[in-house]
């Protein structure tokens, strides 16, 4: 089970995400991989940097800022989550995801 992060690395975590929301999965951080799937289902802090990401990656998708309702965010969340979790194990297993070149906060065909 991975250490819990510090305040100052879920904020730089939160600040990528927002900065970077077109990263790809094989290009997602580790410490985030192992974060999605150290815990039965997602901590504040993954809800929190999931939906930061997936809102950027939307506004750059879209070319504009979306408004969606919460329900549809919080989807998005859950399945981004168990996403990184898989992408997680495939890197345990020194297996490459077939994800690995799909956008890390696209929810698209993940339902």
């Amino acid at each position: 089970m991975p250490e819990p992060m510090s305040k100052e690395t879920e904020a730089a975590f939160l600040k990528m995400a927002q900065e970077q929301p077109e990263m790809t999965c094989g290009q997602a951080p580790i410490e985030i991989l192992e974060a999605a799937s150290s815990d039965a289902e997602p901590t504040p802090f993954m809800e929190e940097y999931f939906a930061a990401g997936y809102a950027e990656f939307l506004a750059v998708k879209h070319g504009r800022r979306i408004n969606l309702p919460q329900a549809l965010i919080d989807r998005a969340i859950l399945v981004l989550w168990r996403r990184a979790g898989l992408v997680h194990t495939d890197h345990l297993l020194s297996q490459e995801s077939p994800d690995a070149n799909k956008p890390f906060f696209d929810d698209e065909g993940l339902y």
